[in-house]
């Protein structure tokens, strides 16, 4: 009976190991498919934040541009409303000026017992169209300074030509070369800008003529003309900021 028995517990103590083997395998096969599963979880998650922390940056990227873009509508309005303090403060003074001359040429001519020369109701006119320049000037930019380039022109076109003869006009001819600039009518700029440069040449704004008749005139392929035109803004307003800058252009010609 024994030796019967024998081989039977030889066969069961050689199988043990192989059960073993086979157990080790499966744990170690669980065991490597957590880990595996783990990791995946990991990288899952770390792809969710990067595309949480994508989509933010994004978002704050679309805020700041909309953000940039309100303030250069603001600093747009803002020179635009410098523009026309300053066209307002130039005038005032012109008149403050004018009415002092006149009350000083009174004041004289009544201590040396001589007539008062000049029509006191052609001065009164004199000022009142000053006062209806401005008015019809601010209107007009107001338009060039909302993007209504058509309408602007229009009201540009009419300052500059009703009152010629006051400080509105030569700001309206710039206004007007420079929506004639921005509609691509190059022709119709250089027209404008020439016209203020010849008609109000001690104006403030004729340096800055000149120099955007000779950027035109380079945008047109013009450079001959454009070199004149920068020559003539050097010779004639020497010192000026747009004299420098023809300067510049010159040396690049």
């Amino acid at each position: 009976m024994l030796n019967r028995l024998l081989p039977f517990a030889l066969l069961s103590a050689l199988a043990l190991p192989g059960h073993a083997g086979l157990f080790d395998d499966d744990e170690a096969r669980k065991q490597i498919s957590e880990i595996r599963n783990q990791h995946e979880n990991r990288l899952n998650e770390q792809q969710r934040r990067i595309d949480q922390i994508d989509s933010r940056s994004g978002q704050k990227l679309v805020e700041v541009l909309g953000q940039m873009g309100e303030l250069n509508q603001q600093i747009a309005q803002l020179r635009g409303q410098l523009e026309v303090i300053t066209f307002n403060l130039q005038n005032l003074q012109k008149r403050q000026q004018d009415l002092y001359v006149d009350l000083d040429g009174r004041l004289r001519a009544i201590e040396e017992g001589v007539p008062s020369g000049g029509n006191p109701l052609s001065h009164a006119r004199s000022a009142q169209s000053e006062a209806e320049a401005a008015t019809a000037y601010e209107a007009a930019y107001g338009l060039y300074r909302e993007g209504k380039l058509k309408p602007a022109m229009a009201a540009l076109n009419e300052v500059s030509s009703k009152y010629a003869g006051t400080q509105a006009a030569p700001n309206a001819l710039f206004w007007l070369g420079m929506a004639h600039a921005r509609l691509g009518d190059g022709k119709g700029a250089l027209v404008s800008f020439r016209k203020l440069v010849d008609g109000y040449r001690d104006h403030a704004k004729a340096p800055d003529a000149l120099r955007a008749m000779g950027s035109l005139q380079l945008d047109m392929g013009d450079r001959k003309t454009a070199a004149k035109t920068f020559k003539e803004l050097v010779t004639s307003y020497p010192g000026t900021e747009a004299a420098k800058e023809a300067e510049k252009e010159l040396k690049k010609l």
